[in-house]
């Protein structure tokens, strides 16, 4: 196998009294199997550090891992991340039957947290409040399984959530412990009173299961367990917002769909007809019928329809004059020559260069025959899935 050279640099520390610590380069030959490995590993590390860092940085922050019996799971984590689709899915196969998880499995949902935390959807009010706030909880029952003080990572966590550094969680020394549980529960009260999220939040959770030295695996997974289904559902939506793959296993065409049902009524309201089906793969597809408007269209994937069915939530109720998201982009428009004043909304899809327009009736009319899943009987074990598959999107 053909070699290539990579430099690792690191540390040595000179314990003498009378001569200052050095640094030592040492230069070895891996192979490139070995430096795939590393350009994978690069990419993690550069997802919390917000800057490029070098191969050679990969294999230091390695090796002194290994001195702290760590390494193993730095190397699972990345081995995960090469298949994350199938890493996910397995994650939440462990999750349904009550099985604990490895600390690089912890590491892979924090991994896409981050990104569903710090990425935007077309719904400006995904994640919830309560989300973030419970995320924000979730950070402080990992730092309280921490082993040793750790004040670079509580400065860290306190300048990612704040957007700014607080001088006295670097100088306080052993009281810095009590100045971030003050600052995060800070942060939880302000979401409760419906001030702005902290989308970092996730990018903190990424490190401390990362980089925290924690009790036992063990203890981990007693303290989030409680956390696991919302922690799961926005890592599903990291998934999707950056990568548009779904978490979910290639379907058999010719295995019964067990969950999905292969037919579900449709729902009629006026004039206004909604007609749904489930393909082979789990996922849903919507056909409205538009009979005023002589229209026929179609809506999918899972992600399309939920941005749809907000879009045609707030503009048939008035909330808001224009909506500019993913995938559609609409606004109202209100007639004075009519009287009383005629309302009407139009919508379009990017792409596709077609616009509908729909009276204050007809918006209506659309709103309620979107109805959601736990109303229609035939697909609430449907959505269920798909928001496993998709998250928060």
């Amino acid at each position: 196998m053909r070699s290539t050279w990579a430099q690792a640099r690191f540390f040595i520390s000179a314990s003498r009294k009378d001569r200052k610590s050095q640094q030592q380069t040492l230069s070895i030959r891996v192979s490139e199997e070995v430096r795939t490995f590393l350009e994978r590993a690069r990419k993690q590390f550069s997802d919390t550090r917000g800057s490029n860092v070098s191969i050679s940085d990969v294999a230091k922050v390695l090796l002194e891992t290994a001195i702290d019996s760590r390494l193993d799971d730095r190397l699972e984590t990345v081995d995960l991340l090469s298949d994350p689709t199938a890493a996910l899915f397995a994650i939440r196969k462990k999750w349904e039957d009550n099985q604990q998880l490895t600390r690089a499995e912890w590491i892979v949902i924090g991994h896409y947290v981050q990104s569903g935390c710090e990425h935007l959807s077309s719904d400006p009010e995904l994640p919830t409040r309560q989300s973030f706030a419970q995320l924000h909880e979730a950070l402080l029952a990992i730092r309280e399984l921490r082993r040793h003080p750790a004040l670079e990572l509580d400065h860290f966590y306190v300048s990612n959530l704040s957007g700014w550094s607080d001088h006295r969680v670097l100088t306080a020394g052993p009281q810095a412990a009590e100045i971030l549980p003050a600052v995060v529960r800070r942060m939880i009260q302000d979401l409760e009173n419906g001030t702005a999220r902290h989308p970092f939040v996730g990018r903190t959770i990424y490190v401390a299961l990362r980089d925290e030295q924690l009790e036992s695996v063990d203890s981990l997974n007693c303290a989030l367990g409680p956390f696991l289904p919302l922690l799961y559902r926005i890592a599903a939506r990291g998934r999707w917002l950056v990568e548009h793959r779904p978490i979910r296993q290639k379907r058999n065409p010719r295995a019964p769909l067990g969950a999905f049902p292969p037919v579900v009524p449709p729902v009629e309201v006026d004039d206004v007809t909604v007609s749904s089906s489930v393909n082979d793969e789990g996922e849903l597809n919507i056909l409205l019928a538009l009979k005023s408007n002589r229209v026929l269209y179609p809506l999918g994937p899972f992600p399309q329809i939920r941005e749809f069915h907000s879009m045609v939530t707030t503009m048939a109720l008035g909330d808001t004059a224009t909506w500019d998201g993913q995938y559609f982009f609409a606004n109202t428009s209100v007639s004075a020559v009519e009287e009383p004043p005629l309302f009407t909304f139009a919508f379009r899809e990017f792409g596709k260069g077609v616009e509908i327009e729909f009276s204050e009736k007809q918006g209506n009319a659309l709103r309620i025959a979107l109805v959601p899943g736990d109303e229609l009987r035939e697909l609430k074990q449907t959505l269920n899935e798909l928001a496993l598959a998709y998250g928060d999107v």
